[in-house]
């Protein structure tokens, strides 16, 4: 609770002193590394286990639609008990990412980015990948041992075009 309301005071202190943080390429790079390859290597493999080390243990969870709010180390192991469950269908998934925005605090210990996902997936009765759906996140990123993860995490489905998707400056896909 004290990192979700130090980044929210962060947040607050942009908007209500003017300042602007420049967000380097050197953290946006690590951040790709850290957390959003292999996020999206977890779900080409069906690695549960890599889709947990991209999160912190004290993950936050937000289900908008449902109006829920799951934690920690449950919230992990139904998360990937979906890349199992996909796994022992015979299944293939695939996830991208496409960034919006990213915040800063000025220690570079904190970020915050809005994006957009593209959700994938190949059934036994598809020839290849059917794109499924995007769509639109936020998510809270802190350093934990020198690594980001993810620490807060909330996302809706929305209804954009492959176009929108692929619009945005930074898009994190595998397959480029």
């Amino acid at each position: 609770m004290k990192l979700l309301l130090s980044l929210a005071f962060t947040l607050i202190c942009f908007v209500s002193f003017g300042q602007k943080i420049e967000v380097s390429e050197e953290v946006l790079q690590s951040i790709k590394t850290d957390v959003w390859i292999p996020f999206m290597e977890s779900y080409a493999e069906l690695n549960p286990d890599k889709l947990k080390g991209v999160h912190s243990k004290d993950i936050i969870r937000i289900y908008l639609s449902r109006n829920e709010i799951k934690t920690g180390d449950p919230y992990l192991q139904n998360f990937a008990g979906f890349l199992d469950s996909s796994k022992e269908r015979g299944d293939k998934v695939g996830i991208a990412f496409s960034i919006l925005s990213t915040a800063i605090d000025q220690d570079e210990t904190l970020a915050y980015q809005t994006g957009y996902y593209k959700f994938s997936s190949k059934r036994k009765d598809d020839s290849k990948m059917v794109v499924r759906g995007y769509g639109h996140f936020t998510v809270g990123l802190k350093k934990e041992d020198n690594k980001w993860k993810l620490w807060l995490d909330s996302d809706k489905r929305v209804d954009i075009t492959d176009s929108e998707f692929l619009s945005q400056d930074i898009v994190y896909s595998l397959e480029n």
